[in-house]
């Protein structure tokens, strides 16, 4: 929703939109509670160690799904924020974002095939190398839209919005990978 989100111009559109993520941010938040809730019942009895590991997992997976949710929705808040300032992004910074949340698909996608393995079978490889290549556009994009602030070639409120996007992107592919660890029982 965050992509279809960045290029609405219709309002009616771009609301509805709006709607929609908070009504699902509201549902993870709820679900996160409800699952946490049942897992923490089941673990009142007696356990393995490896039902116990197990156990931590997944309230460790649920939080950081929670997490995903949260900050989806604080990018929400952003565009908005972004559209009502008329903060326009260049063509080059609107690809970067763009670039980002297709490096944070592929990390969705690796996170939900193994979320759908067996888990003693699932490796960090590709998750990690997702998480490495997030994390070096931060930093490239980040170095980029600093020099352009220096150099008067983008607005400062316009920056600052970039910047945060930039990061909470950043954020969104931690705890993505927080869950692929949680998986193999490294988180």
């Amino acid at each position: 929703m965050i992509p279809a989100l960045m290029k609405e111009t219709d309002n009616k559109k771009f609301d509805a939109l709006m709607k929609r993520i908070r009504k699902y941010e509201d549902i993870t938040d709820k679900m996160e509670v409800e699952i946490a809730d049942y897992l923490a019942k089941s673990a009142q009895g007696e356990m393995s160690d490896a039902a116990s590991i197990k156990v931590r997992s997944m309230i460790s997976i649920i939080n950081d799904m929670e997490r995903i949710g949260d900050i989806c929705y604080q990018i929400s808040i952003s565009i908005e924020r972004k559209k009502e300032k008329k903060a326009d992004f260049t063509n080059e910074a609107t690809k970067s974002i763009e670039d980002m949340l297709s490096e944070i698909q592929l990390s969705l996608n690796i996170m939900n095939n193994n979320l759908n393995s067996d888990y003693a079978q699932v490796s960090l490889t590709e998750a990690n190398n997702s998480e490495i290549n997030i994390n070096n556009m931060r930093n490239k994009l980040r170095k980029s839209y600093l020099q352009k602030i220096e150099k008067g070639e983008m607005k400062i409120q316009t920056g600052m919005i970039y910047n945060n996007l930039i990061h909470s992107l950043e954020k969104i592919g931690d705890h993505i990978f927080n869950v692929s660890e949680a998986i193999v029982g490294d988180k």
